[in-house]
């Protein structure tokens, strides 16, 4: 009988594939300083940090940022909202902001489908 992968386990390999499916979407460009730099040295950088379960794998609210905007500065995320705001709109913003606080917890099959979905989507710009 198969064993089913952890919750943790799964999350681990969901960040992985949602990380490169980010960096690659965006194609190595810092969202927040403009440098372009190889995938496997960028980062995905979470506007609302990615403890917030409902907004993790929220594709508005990451983007590709250098080590230097997202972990020296912080997500310099003045830049990263004024971004945000002119790519998305002011109310899609504030409404992705209102979602900060909500306690959430993916399933098992909610987290499968999202490899999945990811995988594929990575498939695609491969």
């Amino acid at each position: 009988m198969k064993r089913k992968t952890s919750r943790k386990k799964l999350i681990e390999k969901l960040d992985k594939i949602f990380s490169l499916y980010i960096r690659l979407r965006d194609n190595g460009v810092c969202y927040t300083c403009g440098k372009r730099g190889d995938i496997k040295q960028m980062q995905a950088g979470h506007y609302i940090s990615r403890s917030c379960m409902a907004l993790r794998w929220h594709e508005a609210n990451v983007h590709c940022q250098c080590y230097a905007c997202n972990v020296c500065k912080h997500g310099d995320l003045i830049t990263y909202r004024e971004r945000l705001v002119k790519d998305y709109g002011q109310s899609a913003i504030e409404e992705l902001e209102s979602k900060r606080y909500i306690t959430y917890k993916h399933s098992i099959e909610d987290l499968e489908k999202l490899i999945d979905f990811y995988k594929n989507a990575i498939d695609k710009i491969k």
